[in-house]
């Protein structure tokens, strides 16, 4: 069982609303030891460890499908316990360090930096983190605590914005060693436009999202820690994306034939990433391409309300993980267009209308039918949290 939600330590105390609101959504984390299940996670259960399923790949996807899918928390009846997740530790810790609660809540801090720390993936070079569950992709099917890119980057950048909050060098020197791993424990992709990483170190797939999450923190790290390397070593990996963009600003998934489709979160990944590049080397060709490429996300993957679209011309489900990446991206490059700040404002507002509880808990997705409640850890309340916190940090009220 998921424990009740504790209260949260003074030294978080707020007043307005916002603060209010993420004052509870962090607390309901907190009193959750940060804790909870996942829309992935269909493969603890003892059913897919049985002989004969356990190995059958059709077995892994339609099971993780259909958990994933039913609008009903089935977890209990399948054996499935909550779990730590790595990337839920990452932005929680971010919107600790981040948000206005930074100041206050170092005690915070140092517990989620040092439970982060302690779910390191062991046998790779650097530090590096994977899900807590095993995984069945379209490509490729990873076991639990296999270090992947994606969840890698995550956890150093959050080590980076804790060395921001607190100057503790031995955050920097942790998130310096997860660019080690993104540079010496994954495949790559190479030809004449660049290189783009391997999701993890069983596979060899070219997905622009992952790959660029990589060059963010190569390129974050390198300007906090002075390396220069590090923003040369995160180049080859944005010019391969921006060779893949599409005439209408837009990016697919992945190279593969079954990973062209484009969607809201992982356009907003790529956007992020090529603007954190954008920022540090000034080049004008990234931002050519975080133009176009923003322009076609705001007007193709949000709808009059803020609503996130999943897909451009497929609207539904609308998910807590596009509107919160919404809010980031939208504050992230708010520099570009004028009307950034206020679709970052709208798209709180929708996220906070239709998918937060009062009682701080953020709701997975809203279906043509019916609403989506489970509170998954990672992809929901982390989410949200995160969301929440930036938009207080620049000063947005939904």
């Amino acid at each position: 069982m998921i424990p009740v939600r504790a209260a949260v330590p003074s030294t978080v105390r707020a007043t307005d609303p916002s603060s209010r609101r993420l004052e509870s959504a962090f607390g309901y984390a907190a009193g959750s030891e940060w804790r909870g299940f996942d829309p992935y996670d269909a493969l603890l259960s003892p059913v897919a460890r049985l002989p004969l399923l356990r190995d059958s790949r059709a077995f892994r996807l339609a099971c993780t499908q259909i958990v994933k899918r039913t609008p009903w928390n089935a977890r209990a009846l399948l054996g499935i316990e909550p779990s730590t997740n790595p990337k839920a530790l990452a932005l929680y810790l971010s919107a600790a360090s981040r948000g206005p609660l930074a100041s206050a809540v170092h005690e915070h801090i140092a517990s989620l930096s040092s439970r982060l720390e302690g779910a390191r993936s062991a046998g790779c070079p650097g530090a590096a983190w994977g899900y807590p569950f095993p995984w069945q992709g379209r490509s490729f099917y990873l076991p639990a605590g296999t270090p992947t890119v994606v969840v890698t980057a995550f956890a150093g950048e959050a080590f980076l914005d804790a060395h921001e909050a607190t100057g503790a060098p031995a955050h920097l020197n942790i998130a310096l060693e997860a660019c080690r791993f993104v540079l010496e424990g994954l495949s790559r992709s190479e030809d004449g436009t660049g290189a783009c990483l391997s999701y993890s170190r069983l596979d060899r797939t070219a997905i622009y999202n992952a790959s660029l999450l990589g060059a963010r923190l190569l390129t974050l790290a390198g300007r906090r820690a002075g390396r220069s390397d590090l923003l040369e070593a995160a180049r080859p990996l944005v010019t391969y994306a921006l060779a893949r963009q599409g005439a209408d600003g837009s990016w697919g998934y992945g190279e593969a034939r079954d990973q062209r489709w484009t969607d809201s979160f992982h356009t907003g990944f790529v956007l992020g990433a090529l603007d954190v590049y954008r920022r540090a080397t000034g080049d004008a060709a990234v931002e050519a391409a975080v133009r176009r490429g923003a322009d076609f996300y705001a007007r193709n993957l949000f709808g009059p309300e803020g609503e996130p679209y999943y897909y451009p011309h497929r609207h539904y489900p609308y998910d807590i993980h596009g509107a919160a990446q919404g809010v980031l991206t939208f504050l992230q490059v708010r520099d570009l267009r004028p009307d950034f700040a206020d679709r970052a404002r709208v798209a709180g507002r929708w996220m906070l209308q239709h998918l937060f509880d009062p009682s701080g808990v953020f709701y997975y997705q809203v279906r043509r039918t019916h609403t989506v409640k489970i509170p998954y850890m990672r992809w929901s309340q982390a989410w949200g949290v995160r969301a929440l916190a930036e938009m207080a940090r620049c000063g947005i009220e939904p």
